[in-house]
């Protein structure tokens, strides 16, 4: 804008100095108008073109989906290192009335394992999936047939079960164990007694 306003003014002041220097009846020559417009010709530039400029394109930017993906829910379950260690006998788990026809073997028995021909191995095996099936049953007293063992000393598998019965496998199914009486096995037999379900305990 400055610039053309510039030029302008200069296109004027040439006008008027051509003006002035008119002859004496007022009339510019040929000469004059000539020169006139070659001034005028000289300070006129063509005008750029000016096309317009394309729009820059707007991308939309989609938010990111955030997925919010639930863990599977778990089933709680028992850890078994918090029970205490039972030994055989104790009854303490049990109120008096019980705890005493529990080891008197005055309670019915409703399975039985006989662990005679068993190795130390097959015979641990064999106790822990009766006691998981037992559960599984809903039963509670059970007879564990061991055998006394040698005539030089306890038998392996008798001397063993307080290990398997207090092994994470089973510990938490167990409630309580004891020596059986002579009737049932005496030395060579114990009695155990499984927890009730929650089910069972309404």
């Amino acid at each position: 804008m400055h610039r053309a306003a510039r030029r302008l003014a200069w296109i004027y002041g040439i006008l008027f100095s051509r003006f002035d220097s008119r002859g004496q009846d007022g009339r510019r020559t040929m000469t004059e108008d000539n020169d006139l417009w070659q001034a005028v010709a000289e300070t006129v530039r063509p005008l750029g073109s000016k096309k317009p400029q394309p729009k820059a394109k707007t991308v939309s930017v989609s938010k990111k989906l955030t997925l919010k993906i639930k863990p599977l829910r778990q089933e709680p379950q028992e850890d078994f290192t918090k029970y205490k260690e039972l030994e055989a006998g104790n009854i303490e788990f049990l109120d008096r009335k019980n705890g005493l026809r529990f080891r008197n073997g005055e309670m019915p028995m409703q399975a039985t394992l006989d662990l005679h021909g068993h190795t130390l191995e097959s015979g641990e095996k064999a106790f822990k999936d009766f006691i998981v099936s037992a559960s599984k049953r809903h039963l509670r007293c059970l007879l564990i047939i061991t055998g006394r063992g040698g005539f030089f000393g306890r038998g392996v598998l008798r001397a063993d079960l307080p290990r398997w019965i207090n092994s994470l496998e089973v510990r938490g199914l167990i409630l309580a164990f004891a020596p059986a009486q002579p009737k049932d096995g005496g030395d060579g037999a114990f009695y155990v007694l499984l927890k009730r379900h929650r089910k069972d305990r309404r």
